[in-house]
């Protein structure tokens, strides 16, 4: 591989992430061992390093039991791998030009620091970074997000990064600004567009007041409060009194948090973080909130119901067809009076008569529907007693 085509990660035309080592980069002298017409129980002695050979040429042996049939035979390649001394593991990951082993060591090994030099060899294929910015610890994520050349050419690894809550945000935001400077095409991900407007300062990205934003160990502190609860059924109890701390705690740090942090959060943390963000003054921060992958149904029901948000976040929610879908979406929506008039007429003609009743009988949904919500009722009742004639 040339040096040229090292700095672009290229691979061979047959690269496939996350795909098996051939056996061509298997020593010769080692293909009778892994043939896997041969016993399992011969390949996981092999997997267990059961074979006197330098660790150059047992790698490869290694990383292509990695793909074997038997799980027992992968977990016990990938094992051995990660019991090497690291200075042994470093140099040959470093040295070698197979972009393919390089992927495998870098998804499969998971202790020791396998990874982490596969992520330093500069010829590894910009899938492996991506997959690392992705799914790397805190180190991993520090190494592949300083190679800031490889980054903007290829603009994936960014956004990996982003959406990976281990990665130090002082080096996401290194690499959003130069995204910016660069106009990388990034406008496909979810909350790029605030991001962008907020490096830029433009009008209602800066914060009122200066601020001194968390830095990199308090923000991953703050993330990993919130990346793992979106599941959780809060119990009652101490459980409860837990969860209202860690609440007080993260509301505490998002007042300390720049503009950006903020949006990154509300599209990585979970419902717990947006349930807190959806409320930010800042729109930019909030609209973030409505972009999260991780946004679910039964928070947009929430959200549609709630009466404090930005007006612009239930103009947001009632113009999503795929949300509005959802019955409770809508009625949620009727009962809202920061709902556009135009667009809640239009909901509450599509709801139950048991809840058109009551609608017209709340006190509070607007004079304007209340009475547009009696008027249908009357409609529904005259029709019935029309057909019953």
């Amino acid at each position: 591989m040339t040096e040229q085509a090292a700095a672009a990660g290229t691979a061979p035309v047959d690269f496939v992430g996350g795909g098996p080592v051939g056996l061509s980069s298997v020593v010769p002298q080692h293909h009778g061992f892994v043939d896997r017409a041969k016993p399992a129980a011969l390949r996981l002695r092999i997997a267990k390093g059961l074979l006197p050979a330098s660790f150059d040429d047992l790698l490869p042996t290694l990383a292509y039991l990695m793909h074997d049939p038997e799980a027992e035979v992968r977990a016990a390649a990938a094992e051995t791998v990660g019991t090497y001394p690291a200075d042994e593991v470093e140099r040959v990951l470093r040295a070698t030009t197979d972009v393919q082993l390089l992927d495998t060591v870098a998804r499969r090994v998971k202790q020791g620091d396998a990874a982490r030099h596969a992520a330093l060899n500069k010829g590894a294929h910009n899938d492996t970074l991506v997959w690392l910015a992705g799914h790397g610890d805190t180190a991993i994520c520090d190494i592949v997000g300083r190679n800031a050349e490889r980054a903007l050419l290829h603009p994936a690894i960014i956004e990996a990064l982003f959406f990976n809550p281990k990665a130090p945000q002082g080096v996401v935001q290194n690499l959003l600004e130069l995204a910016v400077r660069e106009d990388l095409p990034l406008d496909h991900m979810p909350g790029y567009t605030e991001v962008r407007a907020a490096l830029l300062g433009e009008r209602g990205a800066t914060d009122d007041e200066e601020v001194a934003p968390l830095d990199d160990i308090e923000f991953l502190s703050a993330m990993d409060m919130v990346v793992d609860y979106d599941n959780d059924q809060v119990a009652g109890g101490e459980a409860f009194d837990e969860q209202e701390e860690t609440n007080r705690s993260l509301q505490a740090m998002i007042m300390n948090m720049s503009v950006a942090q903020k949006i990154r959060l509300a599209l990585v943390g979970d419902a717990n973080a947006r349930k807190l963000l959806i409320r930010d003054p800042k729109k930019m921060v909030s609209l973030a909130v409505l972009k999260s992958p991780r946004l679910t149904e039964g928070e947009i029901r929430k959200f549609a119901a709630n009466k404090t948000v930005a007006d612009e976040v239930i103009s947001h929610i009632s113009r999503n067809r795929t949300w509005t879908r959802d019955y409770g979406v809508r009625k949620a929506l009727v009962m809202n009076p920061k709902t556009p008039l135009s667009i809640a007429m239009g909901f509450m003609r599509s709801l139950t008569k048991k809840d058109i009743k009551s609608v017209s009988k709340s006190r509070e949904v607007t004079g304007t529907i209340a009475r547009a919500a009696k008027q249908t009722i009357s409609k529904m009742e005259q029709a019935a007693r029309r057909r019953k004639k």
